[in-house]
Formats: C-alpha cells, sequence, structure tokens
C-alpha cells in the first residue's frame, strides 16, 4: 500500500510527510554546493532510491541505518530514505573538516557498537570516515549514495506511527552514548507543535548552518518540509569561517527563520559590519521575525547586543527568540510568546538552591546573575519543576525541569537502565535546573555541571561570564569545571599572548571572578587558541575538558 497524503490531515509519520512533498513547489537550496537545489517534489524519487538500496543490502523493518552524510543535497535522500525502508535514522556526527578519517571512526564506533548499526549510508566527505569505519566495525555494510540516480517508480508504504523512526545521538557522545529513540508520532507531534507556535507559513524561508545531524538543525528543516516553505543551508564550516555570508543570505533571500546555538548570534553581531557595512543602505533584515536561540545558555549580553545591532537593520525587537528544546523532546519544550521581546531577570546568585524561592534583586547587584526567559510551553507539552524526590514545586523555586507529552522519548536505545533512571512515572528528567516566573521558565544550568564550593552554588555559565570579558582571552574562549583535586573552581582559557604573559593573565581572571563572585577558590590554566574541544555542533565539551585537567593534576 502507498501512503497519500490527505491535504486536510496533518501527517503522522515521516513516510505521509514525504509522500505530500510531491505536490509541493518548495525547494531546498545549498549555497555552498553552488546553489544547488534540491526540489521538494524531487525527494520521493530520490529516498526510494535509497530504500531499494538498502533492502537490497539487507536492512529490514525496525534496523538503525547511519548516516555519514554532510550537508548538502543528498542528506534528504539518506534521511528519507532509511525510513522508507522500514528502518530508523541515524544522522552520525561528521566534523566539518576531516583531517583523520580513522581518529572520527574511532570516535564513531562507540555509536555503531551502541545502536547495534549495522548499514551505514555515506556520501561526499563522509565516505573515507565510513570505510574506515567499517575496518573497526566488522559486519558493517556500508552503501555509497553520491550519485544515486531516482527511483524509476515511487513506492512510499504505510508504516506505523508507533514504529521507530529517528535515533539521535549526541553529537558530543564519547564512550557511553546515549541514543534518543523517536517514533513517527513523536517526530510529527514535535515538529507540528513548532510550526503551531510560531505560526509557520510558506512564505517563511528557513537560512540555517546548524548541522543536520543535530537535533536543531534537523527537526528545523522538517518544520520547513511540513509547511512547507523554502530552506537555505549552509554547512557549518562556511558558517565558521564566513558568518557574514550567511547574513547576507537572510537579506538576499528575504530569511524569515534562523536557527542557532547562542555562540551563533555572536558571531552574527560581529560580522553585522562586514555584511551590511557602517551604513547599510534601507533595512535589509526587516524579513527576519524569528531567531531561534537555544542548544545552549541563552546569555543576557547576546540578547541586547543582538537587538542593539540588528534592530537598525530592520529587525523587530522581538527577533531574538530564546528558547529551550533537547532532542528528547523532538527539540522545543518551551518557546516565547510571539510578538513578545526576550525577558530578563537578575536573580541572587547565592538563592539558587534546588527547593529555594529565587530571589531578584537589582541587575547591578554584585550578586545578580542574570537569567534569560526561554518562553511557555509548546502545544502539547507539559512541563513542570520538582525537587531531588520528583515532587512537584511551587513558581519561583528552583529543581529539575521534567517534560510529558506526545513529542516525549520514548527511552534510549538499549539501553533499559538509563531509561529507568531519567523517565519516572511517565516524566523526563531532563537534567536542566529552572523555574517559572509569571508562566515563562527560566533555565538557571545543568544539575551535573553545577559546581558547590563552600555550601555556594556556581554555574560554569556566569564564572565563564566573567573571564571571556578579560583582556587577553582570546575571542573570550573559555571553560569552567570543578576543580577536580580540591572544592573550586578551574577556568580554563584560550591565550595568543606570550607564554611570559600567562601569569599575569591568569592573575586578571582570576581576579575577575573572584570580584564579581566573591570567590576565592579559583585555579587558572592558560592554553593555546582551538587547544578547549567543541562538540561537532560548537559547544563546548567540559566534561572531556575536566577529564584532562584531572590527568593533568594526577600526571
Amino acid at each position: 500500500m502507498t501512503a497519500v497524503q490527505d491535504p486536510h490531515r496533518q501527517p503522522r509519520t515521516l513516510t505521509e510527510l514525504l509522500a505530500g512533498l510531491s505536490a509541493s513547489e518548495r525547494r531546498v537550496v545549498f549555497p555552498d554546493d553552488d546553489d544547488a537545489v534540491l526540489p521538494h517534489r524531487d525527494l520521493p524519487g530520490l529516498a526510494c532510491a535509497v530504500a531499494e538500496l538498502l533492502r537490497g543490502n539487507g536492512v529490514r523493518d525496525g534496523d538503525v541505518v547511519g548516516m555519514l552524510v554532510p550537508t548538502g543535497p543528498r542528506w534528504l535522500p539518506a534521511y528519507f530514505g532509511a525510513v522508507v525502508a522500514g528502518a530508523a535514522a541515524s544522522a552520525l556526527p561528521l566534523p566539518p573538516i576531516v583531517l583523520d578519517p580513522a581518529q572520527v571512526a574511532e570516535h564513531l564506533k562507540a555509536i555503531v557498537d551502541a545502536g547495534r548499526i549495522g548499514h551505514v549510508v555515506a556520501a561526499g566527505l563522509g565516505r573515507k570516515v565510513a570505510a574506515e569505519l567499517a575496518k573497526v566495525c566488522p559486519g558493517l555494510v556500508v552503501l555509497d549514495v553520491t550519485d544515486l540516480p531516482p527511483a524509476p517508480r515511487v513506492r512510499i508504504p504505510d508504516v506505523d506511527p508507533d514504529s521507530l523512526a529517528v535515533v539521535q545521538f549526541s553529537s558530543g557522545s564519547t564512550s557511553r552514548p546515549k541514543g534518543v529513540m523517536l517514533s513517527h508520532r513523536a517526530v510529527l507531534a514535535g515538529v507540528s507543535a513548532i510550526n503551531s507556535h510560531i505560526e509557520t507559513t510558506g512564505e517563511d524561508v528557513l537560512v540555517q548552518w546548524v548541522p543536520l545531524f543535530h537535533d536543531m538543525g534537523v527537526v528545523a528543516l522538517l518544520c520547513s518540509l511540513l509547511t512547507p516553505n523554502d530552506a537555505h543551508l549552509f554547512s557549518p564550516l562556511s558558517f565558521i569561517r564566513r558568518p557574514a555570508r550567511v547574513l547576507t543570505r537572510i537579506a538576499e533571500a528575504r530569511g524569515t527563520i534562523v536557527t542557532g546555538p547562542n555562540f551563533s548570534y555572536d558571531k552574527y553581531v560581529s560580522a553585522a559590519a562586514d555584511a551590511f557595512g557602517d551604513q547599510p543602505d534601507g533595512a535589509p533584515l526587516k524579513t527576519w521575525r524569528l531567531a531561534l536561540n537555544g542548544a545552549e545558555q541563552v546569555r543576557a549580553h547576546t540578547v541586547e547586543t543582538f537587538q542593539r545591532t540588528f534592530v537598525p537593520l530592520g529587525a523587530a525587537p522581538s527577533t531574538m527568540y530564546p528558547c529551550y528544546g533537547m532532542a528528547e523532546a523532538t527539540l522545543a519544550v518551551t518557546l516565547p510568546v510571539l510578538g513578545s521581546e526576550p525577558r530578563i531577570l537578575a536573580v541572587d546568585r547565592d538563592s539558587t538552591h534546588v527547593g529555594r524561592a529565587v530571589e531578584l534583586v537589582g541587575a547591578d547587584s554584585p550578586r545578580s546573575r542574570l537569567l534569560t526567559s526561554v518562553g511557555v510551553p509548546v502545544p502539547g507539552m507539559a512541563v513542570r519543576v520538582t525537587d531531588d524526590a520528583g515532587t512537584p514545586l511551587p513558581p519561583g523555586v528552583l529543581g529539575e525541569v521534567c517534560i510529558q507529552g506526545p513529542a516525549v522519548t520514548s527511552g534510549y536505545l538499549h539501553n533499559p537502565e538509563h531509561t529507568a533512571r531519567t523517565l519516572r512515572e511517565g516524566w523526563l528528567r531532563t537534567g536542566d535546573l529552572g523555574f517559572f516566573d509569571d508562566g515563562e521558565l527560566f533555565i538557571a544550568g545543568r544539575v551535573k555541571e553545577m559546581i558547590v564550593v563552600q555550601g555556594r552554588n556556581f554555574f560554569p555559565d556566569d564564572v565563564e561570564e566573567r573571564a571571556r570579558r578579560v583582556a587577553g582571552v582570546h575571542k573570550g574562549r573559555c571553560v569552567a569545571i570543578a576543580d577536580p583535586v580540591a572544592e573550586g573552581i578551574v577556568v580554563v582559557a584560550e591565550s595568543e599572548l606570550p607564554a611570559g604573559e600567562h601569569e599575569a593573565l591568569s592573575r586578571r581572571i582570576r581576579g575577575a571572578v573572584s570580584g564579581a563572585l566573591g570567590l576565592s577558590a579559583v585555579q587558572v590554566l592558560v592554553v593555546l587558541p582551538r587547544m578547549l574541544p567543541r562538540t561537532t555542533s560548537g559547544k563546548w565539551q567540559r566534561a572531556l575538558v575536566q577529564q584532562t585537567v584531572k590527568e593533568h593534576s594526577h600526571g
């Protein structure tokens, strides 16, 4: 039987979504591939060709198919091809630059093993990595889809909405990676909730660089396909090297929706003059209505500089759109009310204890910590804040954020222990600490990253906010972690200064952090630029930094 989408009914599965694209006049554009265009209507035939290749090579219903495909015209056919074949798609984290394919493959082996992945589709620079991966994963079947022509017959089967559609591994997954399981029903519930909340239309245009193996990248693209509307997808490397190109594309393509983690908006601010000059003509960014800012802590400083930079270029004050989400929720948990400007609270840092009411202070208070609202729950999502025992807490009290809804994962692939720890009486424990104020959620930080010193709680973002402003810190790049040897905090900062000036820089950083936070137990390590590790989606790998510092301390 072939799935045919009723135009009056929302699709319940990715295969129904794919079938509906045959009638779409929209397209996906890839600026880094000479503006290659993938029309929506071509996608079913291309996906069916991948599905036939997979089925012909032994893929069966319920399997998990890995993807090593960079952002480009082959990514979507590979993704949908896996689900048309009856399998679940798992986009493996592929670095923007592959200098050593064997090293990348060694990192990915843990994911392949954890997911029991038997087949990998590859294209472009992913082919060399896949070849190396096959060497360290005996029995792994690698299929090249770089030049696969569309299938002559398009047959899109019906699938059970509750069958597994996607397995999402973190881009920072290490030796014990966890695969988030998402059914077709969950994926479509999450995508539909976002589109409903932000009121997408066919006139919207998505412009993004976030890698498609990241939950933010792929879900934003699925939102575009479901609407449907046009999308322009840059590679992560293109954005990192020339963020001004993305800004100019927003203006030229009349982009309306942009996604990215907080650091990317800092890069946009720095690139604005390069993109538009000091005195731009007209309002080049007047169509930009939403800058979804998530995947890491939203900094109040970023919100303020974004508005100061881009409102004069035509963006509305409400364009900056701080949000909160995770792969386990098919991305969005909370989003701001449309048209509202970002709301920032100054809280007393010493009041951020689980089960305690968060106290507000003046923004200029030495104890203040600025937190940005990440909005209200999206349609279908229930959100509550609980204490350590799982008891719900009233508004204004800090606790762990827990979520429930049709878009939320049923658990972690082949990992019942972690599933049991994370899912409690139908509620998913996010591991994030937050509180509600006037119906809006504020996130204070991660439970596992909170640093306790002399009975006081400190969050890495708060420490890093002070350290990154110190002259000599390369591009503000620094990471704060718990001291692995003694009770205290270690700040690891990048610098281009000569080695003879590192001690003076350390003293300045220590003074800035101690003076602002009233904390004396601060150690500083200065490293060369680009030494601090990030995930392939650009976030700091604090756990890896802590492990490295621990090994260095014992050495």
